[in-house]
């Protein structure tokens, strides 16, 4: 299977719970354009919303009884990096 593939069949599951997919539907658009307000100058605004999304998220991620992609993203390398070292 490539690796497009596996990333939408994981994505999915690790967002099934309705509660998760939700906040995520309202999250992931926050702190996306919190990233873009931050590019246009609107500081404050765009903090705000990277926070909110992202805690939307996580609470997403809580109600379902899974970690958050970036904590699983972070995890991988760690174990990659850690295994070419050995």
């Amino acid at each position: 299977m490539n690796s497009i593939a596996a990333f939408i069949i994981d994505y999915c599951q690790r967002h099934k719970h309705p509660v998760n997919a939700v906040l995520h539907i309202i999250g992931v658009p926050a702190a996306f354009y919190g990233i873009y307000l931050l590019f246009v100058g609107q500081v404050w605004l765009g903090c705000l919303l990277i926070f909110l999304g992202y805690l939307f998220q996580y609470l997403g991620h809580r109600a379902q009884g899974n970690e958050v992609g970036e904590v699983t993203l972070i995890k991988n390398i760690w174990r990659k990096v850690n295994k070419r070292g050995a």
